[in-house]
């Protein structure tokens, strides 16, 4: 059932900017303590398995090198025309190309399903915005707790895939790797941004989850597999993944054009949050 509220259209009072700031860490701080134990998981296994492409490289390079002939042209391309036969390939396949960006997003999706919808869900988003906190206060704390879960998983994947690097002697280096967590980082924030969106559109907890994780999915399925049919490749160009899985950043570094859409398209499609959240009523 839907009640009308009144929009947050209340005036800012003297000195109301430092109130704001201090409800907004007070709100931040509790939704990054709420995932604390989803996040730690993530970035355990995160971390993990970054450490273990690596361990697996020296004793496998010399298979990978002798199939890499026998490779189908169509399994090169899915990998960004990476030989799995090189190190780099090797990381970017296991790791790179969808395993941890699919960590970040998972984060972030998850971040973002509880930020607003399942605060709404429970009725207890009203209670918080019955106190001095105004909408747009409330949804910047929430927006900055889902990017620093992202945060935080990324920065432990990107130990992990350090730490592989190390232990396989694969020579991949620290920048090659900081630009793909970079990369990998932006897009988590993007599909966090779409969640964030949709909850605050009204969608629920569940209608939110699902559907910004069936966007990365077909995103990812569209940008991998449509490049194989030339007549086909420029729609790849049009969905969420393809800044990502245009530039394979563990060869050739951060692409700044590439990175900007993906940072620009989670900046536009929060901001589309931010102007619809103090104008609509609440659920319940």
């Amino acid at each position: 059932m839907t009640t009308a509220t009144v929009p947050d259209r209340r005036p800012a009072a003297p000195g109301s900017a430092s109130s704001q700031w201090a409800i907004a860490a007070t709100i931040w701080a509790r939704a990054v303590a709420d995932l604390t134990t989803i996040v730690g998981v993530l970035s355990f296994y995160g971390l993990a398995l970054g450490v273990a492409v690596g361990a697996l490289w020296p004793p496998l390079k010399k298979t990978f090198a002798s199939l890499s002939a026998a490779m189908p042209a169509a399994i090169d391309r899915m990998l960004g025309n990476v030989s799995m036969a090189s190190p780099a390939g090797w990381m970017n396949a296991e790791m790179i190309s969808i395993m941890a960006p699919a960590f970040l997003i998972a984060i972030a999706v998850i971040s973002a399903g509880r930020a607003i919808a399942a605060e709404e869900d429970g009725q207890t988003m009203a209670l918080v915005l019955s106190t001095p906190a105004s909408r747009t206060t409330f949804l910047a704390a929430k927006t900055a707790a889902m990017a620093t879960h992202v945060l935080i998983v990324a920065v432990a994947l990107f130990i992990g895939l350090l730490i592989g690097d190390g232990i396989g002697h694969m020579g991949i280096g620290v920048g090659l790797l900081l630009a793909a967590t970079v990369q990998m980082t932006l897009v988590g924030l993007l599909f966090g941004a779409i969640a964030l969106t949709l909850g605050v559109a009204g969608a629920d907890r569940r209608a939110t989850t699902t559907i910004s994780a069936a966007i990365a999915g077909v995103s990812y399925v569209l940008a991998v597999f449509l490049p194989m049919d030339a007549s086909l490749a420029w729609l790849a160009k049009l969905n969420f993944w393809y800044p990502y899985s245009a530039n394979i950043a563990l060869v050739h570094g951060i692409d700044t054009g590439l990175s900007a859409v993906l940072a620009a398209s989670a900046v536009v499609i929060s901001a589309v949050g931010f102007v619809i959240f103090p104008h609509r009523d609440l659920r319940g």
